[in-house]
């Protein structure tokens, strides 16, 4: 089945230093905790809402951090350490890397074992794991209100909260779909998990096969003084006795047992090299429990990842490059193209796939650009294939060579060789009009930063048709109907964006150079080429209509958190367009006179109006 994924504790710089609990025995305060060194944040950023109620218990509470996107965001949902008989949900390791990626964060806190235990909870672990669970199904709940991607949870922790993300990412969907509760309804699966320190397994008679000296687990099952958190390592031999009655327990609550082939992709990382058979400085968290786990998922099928000081095959040296790498990565095509990798050009780069809408007549057509700074990215997965599909309008979506290809090629400036493929590939879909039955006047681009950036350079570019060329492919028209955007860079100039917001520091690569420093310094020697592909400096009164958006508030002349895709580009390109007499449609929260809240819906008004534009 499709599961969720837990996010890892915290990003730290991996030597490897991910400093444990001492060995012989559990801290002043009883808790195990995994302590991962984050990186050094002078301030971590609040949260968006805090202590939010997912239950009626006071340690059921969330604190919601949300990344800014006008588009749906991945999340992290990240459960503290403390051997489930402490440690609090504040500042969740990898917060503001997380954010910084688009990636919103939630970290809960749940009822300790120890108060479940005394509350007659049986067994005790029951409460904290079923906390998890309830809390993943609460978010969901708030999918639209928070801007969240339910299927896009990681799951993430240390220690005991990392045993509780593994839990999830391998235990069956415990949605009940007949409930009068609506949060019940939803899902607990994970769509990946990152984990530090990680028991990955809670039979006693497997953590002394795998590590002799082990001594964990039993708290979890009652084995403890529920009064005294000291305690709760000192009866390891009881919980052993005890196996054989606990068995059908340990099976529902024990990570290990859950594993099925279904189950979503893991990472675990430890601080010391893994001893099978032989005791261990810290049994608590050693690295047999990974290895262990991932001989079982790799007979099962299950992607396990496993780093530790001197590992094989380390493909992520952090759980948080693990995360960000699973939790953005491009979504399998749900819709497969009609036509798929289709050639518009002689390099590997310039294809397109082609989505045919199903209408007698010819359809309108969305254009899609991906986005990834001219440097990466792919045409996988456009962005509104569904509603358009539905909406009766075809879409194209196009790769194009990257500005560090054209670079190597000694293409000058760099991005010409992006944007003039976009150019050639609208020519290319117009010529096959016919054929594809697409209405060759009604097509809008769209796309996302440089995707972004590269349609406004079309909407605004004079026609680049050349009638007299030998290729009848350069007859075709260059312009088109409209375009609505995401988070563009209205500008190439460096000058206006520093004007604009002084902190900028993008577009340099764009015409090969090094830094933002230089870009400014040669800005008058390159001016021409400025000119050309900026799309601020090519608006005209012919041009077609626009729509720009974005997730921040503008504030000219003050320093943004993302000042590569503040809406400080959108209120001076409006402005700009509103002098010429474009229109120019501009969305943020709490933007004035919003016709259109999504792109999608832009588009398809636009594109299948029955009047001119």
């Amino acid at each position: 089945m499709k599961r969720l994924l837990l996010l890892p504790a915290a990003l730290f710089s991996l030597s490897i230093t991910l400093p444990l609990p001492a060995a012989d025995a559990p801290p002043a305060t009883g808790a195990s905790t995994v302590t991962v060194k984050p990186k050094v944040e002078s301030k971590l950023p609040e949260p968006t809402m805090a202590n939010v109620p997912y239950g009626t218990h006071e340690r059921q509470v969330l604190d919601f951090y949300k990344a800014k996107s006008t588009r749906p965001t991945p999340l992290l949902f990240f459960i503290h350490g403390g051997g489930w008989v402490a440690g609090d949900k504040k500042n969740p390791g990898g917060l503001d890397q997380c954010l910084k990626a688009g990636i919103s964060v939630v970290s809960i806190n749940y009822r300790y074992s120890w108060q479940a235990q005394i509350a007659g909870v049986n067994p005790p672990v029951k409460a904290p794991l079923e906390d998890a669970a309830r809390a993943l199904q609460f978010v969901r709940s708030k999918a639209k209100e928070w801007n969240i991607d339910k299927e896009r949870i990681g799951a993430s922790g240390g220690s005991a909260g990392a045993c509780s993300s593994l839990w999830l990412a391998f235990h069956p969907d415990m949605k009940d779909p007949k409930s009068s509760d609506p949060i019940a309804h939803e899902s607990t699966r994970l769509y990946c998990a990152a984990v530090i320190g990680a028991q990955t397994s809670l039979d006693p008679v497997q953590l002394k096969e795998w590590t002799p000296n082990s001594r964990y687990g039993g708290h979890a099952f009652g084995f403890m003084n529920p009064n005294d958190t000291k305690d709760r390592d000192k009866h390891f031999a009881e919980f052993l006795e005890a196996r054989d009655k606990l068995l059908p327990l340990i099976k529902e609550y024990s990570p290990y047992e859950l594993v099925s082939k279904d189950d979503p992709p893991v990472y675990l990382i430890y601080s010391a090299p893994p001893a099978i058979g032989q005791e261990q400085k810290d049994p608590t968290h050693t690295a047999n429990y990974g290895v262990k786990l991932q001989e079982h998922c790799k007979e099962l099928g299950v992607a396990c990842e496993l780093v530790y000081p001197g590992a094989p095959d380390v493909k992520h040296k952090t759980p948080y490059d693990y995360l960000v790498e699973k939790l953005k990565e491009p979504a399998p095509n749900r819709y497969p193209p009609t036509i798929g990798n289709l050639h518009y050009g002689s390099h590997e780069r310039q294809v397109m796939d082609f989505y045919k809408a199903e209408s007698s007549k010819p359809t309108p057509l969305v254009f899609y650009i991906h986005g990834g700074g001219w440097m990466g990215g792919d045409k996988n997965n456009p962005g509104g294939l569904q509603e358009y599909l539905k909406a009766g309008i075809s879409v194209v979506s196009i790769n194009y060579r990257y500005v560090w290809q054209a670079k190597e090629a000694g293409v000058v400036p760099p991005v010409k060789a992006s944007l003039e493929d976009a150019a050639h590939a609208l020519q290319f879909v117009r010529s096959k009009a016919k054929e594809w039955n697409i209405d060759k006047e009604r097509i809008g681009a769209t796309g996302g930063s440089a995707g972004a950036c590269s349609s406004l350079w079309l909407d605004f570019h004079p026609e680049m048709a050349d009638p007299k060329s030998d290729d009848p492919i350069s007859h075709e028209s260059t312009r088109l109907w409209c375009a609505a955007v995401n988070v563009p860079q209205t500008t190439l100039d460096p000058q206006q964006m520093k004007d604009w917001t002084p902190n900028s520091n993008y577009g340099a690569h764009a015409f090969g150079l090094a830094s933002f420093k230089e870009f400014l310094e040669k800005r008058e020697q390159i001016l021409p080429w400025i000119a050309e592909y900026s799309p601020y400096a090519l608006v005209s009164k012919d041009d077609p209509p626009v729509a720009c958006y974005f997730g921040d508030a503008p504030a000219i002349g003050q320093d943004k958190k993302d000042p590569t895709h503040t809406s400080n580009f959108g209120l001076k390109l409006q402005e700009h367009c509103k002098e010429i007499g474009v229109p120019c449609e501009l969305v943020y929260p709490g933007a004035p006179d919003v016709q259109h809240a999504k792109i999608e819906a832009y588009l398809i008004e636009k594109l299948k109006a029955p009047s001119a534009k």
